[in-house]
């Protein structure tokens, strides 16, 4: 993060603008791990970089320059994740979605972490009221 702000102050961007332009990088590279995650075949690669993308969050959380939910999730959110998010509302188990979905309960938990951090949720019904609240649901 300093890196990107060292960069930014190099090109005579500084201040809160920055400071969202820092954010919206690091939500990009975030959703970009998860992303490529969902796709590996390797639950162990896929693992990790779910923990990569989760560490770029907190990293972004502790500098306290910003929440992951400052930036506008409805747009980003992926076709698998909107089903995923429209089947959290059933009170099944996250298997039971994969199964029903026709993939992994690994794809359904990354793609249930990539909806909590869009959503800036830490928890199914926190990601729930906040869909409802962005009229996602």
């Amino acid at each position: 993060m300093a890196l990107l702000h060292g960069q930014l102050r190099a090109l005579g961007g500084d201040g809160p603008g920055a400071d969202r332009v820092v954010t919206a990088c690091l939500m990009w590279v975030a959703d970009t791990l998860v992303d490529i995650a969902a796709a590996v075949g390797d639950p162990r690669s896929a693992g990790v970089l779910v923990d990569e993308a989760s560490a770029v969050l907190a990293a972004l959380a502790r500098d306290g320059r910003g929440r992951p939910d400052a930036v506008t999730p409805t747009a980003s959110l992926t076709e698998r994740e909107r089903m995923v998010l429209v089947r959290l509302q059933d009170d099944v188990p996250l298997r039971q979605i994969g199964s029903d979905l026709f993939i992994s309960f690994n794809t359904v938990k990354s793609h249930a972490r990539a909806l909590y951090r869009k959503l800036g949720a830490s928890s199914r019904t926190e990601a729930l009221e906040r869909a409802r609240e962005l009229r996602l649901l």
